[in-house]
């Protein structure tokens, strides 16, 4: 008496690949059968399942935080979010290139224009899973649950000099009033952006908005400074309380490691504890000149101990393994070990997961 559903996604990794992987979703036990291993079953039959077709890792949002580190996942995005205060924050900083153009859009376009787009610009941030057609007609209020009810957001693209769209965010305004006088909060639902210039311009757009007194961009990681900053930064509080968002599984380790890049010339070996076997083993991670990575069984002496939910924490570059191993969740067998998976798997930019599924 239970129920799971699988998505066919696939996940950016640090690099820019995208790796096949299973969204679980809908896992549910009626209240009645608790306890039976009805949860268990499901999970142990939707993942051998992946494996079976090839999937490499899987996804899930978990609702609540002891339940699935028992299968292996792990936290590996954050989520949190910001607000700005729009008349105090003066505005974004002076001087940045915002060229190009914006122009409104319709739902329509948006199907056409977003989903190239998207894949564009997440090759660039670890952490997003695909967002299928469906996901783009929820988006665009063409696919409605019964009984909801459609908030059309205002929906801008960027164009760059060549007229080529780079950019694209959508939003909604509030139109509160607080004694006769404007104090809207406008809310970014969605905000994507392939270069550095519809990033700024985007901001700029939603710094200026009229009656606007406060923004609030959209979940991200937190303590972060934004991409495009406001004038006087102080005035771009994070969210009081960022919580986990993606959590991740890997299923096939040579297939996950090697899907990212890494620093070059550096070798690891890993011994991973995995009571469900998917990744169970000791496991030789080399990287070559060019960032790739070689992953292979080993049968030598292994320099960090973890299990599997510890080193799918790892993979995407949101963790350290020094914390981990600070908080007895990874072992050092060989000194520097931690401190050289923390290099392995250290990311330029944290991961981000901007979609629920």
């Amino acid at each position: 008496m239970g129920t799971f559903r699988g998505l066919a996604l696939d996940l950016s990794v640090p690099g820019g690949a995208l790796l096949p992987v299973l969204g679980v979703s809908s896992l549910a036990v009626v209240p009645a059968h608790r306890r039976r291993g009805i949860l268990s079953a499901l999970m142990a039959h939707g993942l051998n399942a992946a494996v079976e077709r090839g999937e490499a890792a899987a996804v899930l949002h978990s609702a609540e935080y002891p339940v699935y580190g028992r299968y292996g996942f792990a936290p590996a995005t954050r989520h949190g979010g910001f607000t700005v205060d729009v008349t105090a924050s003066g505005g974004l900083r002076p001087g940045l290139d915002i060229s190009g153009s914006l122009r409104e859009t319709a739902p329509e376009e948006v199907r056409r224009l977003g989903p190239a787009l998207f894949d564009e610009a997440r090759r660039n941030r670890a952490g997003a899973v695909s967002r299928p057609e469906w996901s783009w007609r929820r988006r665009t209020g063409a696919a409605l649950l019964p009984g909801e009810e459609w908030d059309a957001p205002t929906v801008l693209v960027h164009q760059d000099g060549a007229g080529q769209v780079r950019g694209l965010v959508a939003y909604t305004v509030d139109g509160k009033w607080s004694d006769r006088v404007p104090d809207a909060t406008l809310t970014v639902t969605d905000l994507i952006a392939t270069t550095a210039q519809a990033r700024r311009a985007l901001w700029a757009h939603l710094l200026s908005v009229d009656w606007g007194a406060q923004d609030r961009g959209p979940g991200r990681r937190p303590g972060r400074p934004a991409a495009a900053p406001p004038a006087r930064p102080a005035r771009r509080p994070p969210a009081p309380h960022p919580a986990d968002c993606l959590w991740l599984r890997l299923l096939d380790l040579p297939a996950a490691l090697t899907a990212r890049t890494y620093p070059p010339g550096l070798r690891l070996t890993l011994r991973v504890a995995d009571p469900a076997g998917h990744v169970d083993g000791t496991w030789l991670l080399r990287t070559g000149a060019d960032g790739s990575a070689e992953v292979t069984p080993d049968g030598g002496p292994a320099g960090l101990a973890l299990d599997a939910a510890a080193l799918a924490a790892l993979h995407l570059g949101g963790e350290q393994a020094s914390r981990l191993a600070a908080a007895g969740l990874a072992t050092e067998l060989t000194p520097g070990a931690a401190r050289l998976a923390d290099t392995l798997f250290r990311t330029s930019a944290e991961p981000w997961c901007p979609d629920h599924f």
